[in-house]
């Protein structure tokens, strides 16, 4: 046979070797490689042929397959280093193929002589380059033992090819690995390794579909109870690690029984059952739960907490089941059961899900009322003694103007932005709105000295809030000065890093801050001192009880004596009645906001309101 001949045979031959025709969604690399390796000793009469493979740092190389024709077997494990044999490492760092006719004697590999060569009887060397994602990985090496073995360039050309074979071979192995990985990916959760909602409801689909229509069926939905709390005490690590452990307590109840496990969401957990016989194997299986929350758990100091659950449940026969979708009616149980009080379990009522259509009816309103401008914010003046004279500040509130329900307060409003991710946008748009009235106060000669708007969580701990508020102001022509935002007292409790760097930016913008609803929620003296807040407000109901509750008269004076003392302007919510405004004036309250005033109105009766000459509002009218 001419070099032509050889060359096309040779070539040829790599059709068969089953790198084409393999299974495009099963992984066989070993079983392929094996058989290339097989069929190069074959063709090429020689006595063996192996991969090798770096290792991480490319110090050394592994043998993973060696093929021995004369044994018809395969061995692994060989590693040479490169300390040993330097002229070889960098001979396949430089070079396409190492021909080494005579290995004994050839400068590339006669460095194995003693300790590979000799003992194994090895006379010639054909070795040609693996590569994986574009670098050099390992070395296919053809050797012949006993005899010499004059390598022509059909042999070498199908050395190089058989190599690029094995390359594409392991090539498709990692594309087939991350391939299966993203569909592990796609249905298991990462941090507990259970199924996520997303299969877990295709299960459901897919169980409901071949099941007999008189089979039962139910879900059980686990939500854990305050669970945010952990999270802002312990840390996310451990808010992480404990989901981790319920995850292996509540599989010890699906690990004998077949039902399906999964966390569906941030803190909640669904099972799913079916083809159970008797109402009793759902109840037992929710005693099983409710057993998984009575050990303690402990922190990472080995401090012990104690944990509920509140369960949702919903069960039918597969006839009854008018959706594919079981999981939600489990879960309007749930939040039922939430809002009995922790540890409840709530069985589903269908009187729940026409109230909840309801509520997601108002939801999609809601959507569209924020991108029709019919959410605005209403006004409620804040006046000082002399405010005549001195000027007045406004509140803004949220009210949503319904075509059909009227104004609807915040009360509605703010659970429905929270449930639907909104508030951000909810906030951006008050705001907008805001910076628009403020130009129509002015424009109207009002004495207006400040706007205080209410700021959430979600917008005080977003990093693009400073930038949004700076682009608004200049956008409306609106001094920073006439603006203030109020945080409720609950947030100066969480990330005080990222809460005092971002007043710090707002404040540096101009704008002045106060802490809403003072009194009622969690506050280190050491962090309000520290934190760049201009005002207090008096929460309404320290209010109430002015000018006779005792108890009322003392929590009031020490706000109003700490506030002194720490220089901050203080706020009085609520103020009803005559006597009140009296009391807080001559006790040293800088401001009063509340009903005696006016309640909340919108901008076009403010400015009715706040330019009659003799307002209604009073203060030298006291006993």
């Amino acid at each position: 046979m001419d070099l032509l001949d050889k060359f096309l045979t040779l070539q040829q031959s790599l059709t068969k070797l089953g790198v084409e025709n393999s299974d495009p969604e099963k992984d066989d690399s070993k079983c392929r490689i094996k058989a290339i390796l097989k069929s190069c000793c074959e063709l090429l009469n020689v006595a063996r042929a192996s991969v090798w493979l770096f290792n991480n740092n490319k110090s050394s190389i592994i043998c993973q397959f060696l093929y021995i024709k004369k044994n018809d077997l395969f061995e692994s494990g060989l590693q040479i280093a490169e300390s040993s044999c330097p002229m070889y490492f960098k001979s396949l760092n430089t070079s396409r193929v190492i021909n080494a006719d005579n290995a004994r004697t050839d400068l590339r590999t006669k460095e194995f002589l003693e300790g590979y060569l000799t003992p194994l009887n090895i006379m010639s060397m054909l070795d040609a380059p693996i590569f994986k994602d574009g670098q050099l990985s390992g070395v296919l090496c053809i050797e012949q033992t006993e005899t010499f073995q004059y390598w022509d360039m059909a042999e070498i050309s199908y050395a190089v090819s058989v190599a690029d074979c094995i390359s594409l071979v392991y090539a498709q192995s990692k594309w087939l690995c991350e391939k299966q990985r993203i569909r592990y990916m796609e249905r298991v959760d990462p941090l507990t390794c259970l199924e996520n909602r997303l299969f877990f409801q295709k299960r459901i689909a897919q169980n409901i579909e071949h099941s007999s229509l008189n089979d039962k069926c139910a879900v059980i939905l686990i939500g854990l109870d305050q669970f945010t709390g952990i999270n802002k005490r312990f840390s996310y690590d451990f808010a992480n690690k404990l989901l981790c452990e319920i995850a292996r307590r509540l599989e010890s109840i699906s690990a004998s029984s077949p039902y399906s496990l999964s966390r569906v969401g941030g803190d909640l957990f669904a099972l799913w059952l079916i083809n159970f016989k008797e109402q009793n194997e759902l109840e037992s299986v929710i005693l099983k739960i409710q057993a998984q929350f009575t050990d303690e758990f402990k922190t990472f100091t080995n401090e012990v907490i104690n944990l509920t659950a509140s369960l949702g449940v919903y069960s039918c026969y597969i006839k009854e089941l008018v959706d594919k979708d079981p999981l939600r009616k489990a879960e309007i149980a749930m939040l039922k059961a939430k809002n009995a009080g922790n540890g409840t379990i709530s069985y589903f009522n269908p009187v729940w899900l026409i109230e909840y259509q309801e509520e997601a009816s108002l939801e999609h309103e809601f959507v569209d009322a924020l991108n029709n401008g019919d959410i605005v914010p209403f006004y409620q003046p804040i006046v000082k003694q002399d405010y005549q004279s001195s000027g007045f500040a406004l509140e803004a509130l949220v009210r949503w103007i319904h075509p059909t329900k009227g104004i609807i307060s915040p009360y509605i409003i703010l659970p429905i932005a929270k449930r639907l991710g909104l508030m951000g946008e909810l906030g951006n748009a008050i705001f907008e709105q805001t910076c628009t009235d403020i130009n129509g106060f002015l424009n109207a000669g009002l004495d207006l000295q400040r706007i205080s708007v209410n700021i959430s969580s979600e917008q005080l701990f977003s990093s693009q809030l400073v930038n949004k508020i700076d682009d608004c102001l200049k956008a409306h022509q609106v001094a920073a000065s006439l603006v203030e935002f109020e945080i409720v007292e609950e947030l100066m409790a969480g990330d005080f890093q990222v809460l005092s760097t971002q007043i710090e930016k707002l404040t540096h913008l101009g704008i002045q801050l106060s802490i809403d609803d003072f009194g009622t929620g969690y506050s280190s003296l050491s962090r309000l001192k520290n934190l760049n807040v201009s005002k207090l407000k008096i929460d309404k109901s320290f209010v109430d009880g002015l000018p006779n509750g005792e108890e009322d008269i003392c929590i009031v004076k020490s706000i109003i004596g700490l506030a002194k003392g720490m220089g901050l302007d203080l706020v009085a919510e609520g103020v009803e009645t005559q006597e009140q405004a009296n009391w807080l004036f001559e006790n040293g309250c800088d401001y009063l906001q509340g009903y005696l005033i006016s309640k909340p109105i919108h901008a076009t009766d403010i400015i009715k309101l706040m330019s009659q000459k003799n307002h209604f509002f009073n203060v030298e009218n006291r006993p």
